[in-house]
């Protein structure tokens, strides 16, 4: 009982390399994520409004729910955008990390840092990054009430940036015990995508505004990466 009562107090005394490292590439993260979103920013104004805009309504003609047909899909779509939303992150950013913390092993100790992190600092970093922005929701009838400001996508980036790290470190995990991380890789893509389409078809935003978020989760999990692989 007492090794027991130990271990947790144990890690953290010893794990202050592996605790800085992870500190170090999340800063990173947050930096490359915030230089992907003005890096696609300004190609949009070079490439002009208009230009943007032309790929936009293109791409919503195929997915937006303007027909009867598509509206039958509202239950299932509506459920999925719901799992992007910030009370529902949320709980699985708790719920996942205190799973992580009861198993008593260090790297399941960086797991649960980075996943509560990624939840925290996405969400945070998207509201900063709309306000830049500020740009307004599709001229559409939006099929959910939303809030706020349109790019990037705070859906799209929680759910690259977060609920992918859930997946990466399903991966990592997998790839331990057996070296096939592929149905892991495969689900995530799965899920994010739906997430991301989701947004589009419910009309609430526009599909750069959709990339953008899922570039910037995706610079933030590459930068994570290696500060949860580190070998304590």
């Amino acid at each position: 009982m007492l090794r027991n009562a130990q271990s947790s107090p144990s890690f953290l005394a010893k794990s202050n390399s592996p605790i800085r490292t992870l500190l170090i590439w999340s800063i990173a993260g947050i930096v490359i994520s915030s230089v992907v979103v003005f890096l696609i920013a300004t190609l949009a104004y070079i490439l002009g409004t208009d230009v943007i805009l032309q790929w936009d309504h293109q791409i919503q003609r195929l997915f937006y729910l303007h027909s009867e047909t598509r509206l039958q899909l509202f239950p299932f779509t509506s459920f999925i955008t719901a799992l992007g939303s910030f009370k529902i992150s949320a709980l699985a950013a708790i719920g996942f990390t205190f799973l992580f913390f009861l198993q008593r092993i260090p790297r399941f100790y960086l797991y649960g840092y980075a996943l509560l992190g990624s939840f925290a600092i996405m969400w945070a970093l998207n509201t900063g990054l709309k306000e830049i922005f500020q740009r307004s929701r599709p001229e559409l009838e939006h099929l959910l009430v939303v809030h706020g400001y349109s790019f990037p996508s705070g859906h799209a980036m929680i759910s690259m940036g977060f609920y992918g790290m859930l997946f990466v470190i399903w991966a990592i995990e997998r790839q331990l015990r057996t070296s096939r991380p592929g149905i892991p890789i495969l689900c995530g893509i799965i899920f994010v995508t739906l997430i991301g389409l989701s947004r589009i078809m419910l009309g609430v935003h526009y599909p750069s505004d959709v990339f953008t978020g899922f570039m910037a989760g995706l610079a933030w999990i590459i930068c994570m990466i290696p500060g949860i692989r580190q070998r304590s």
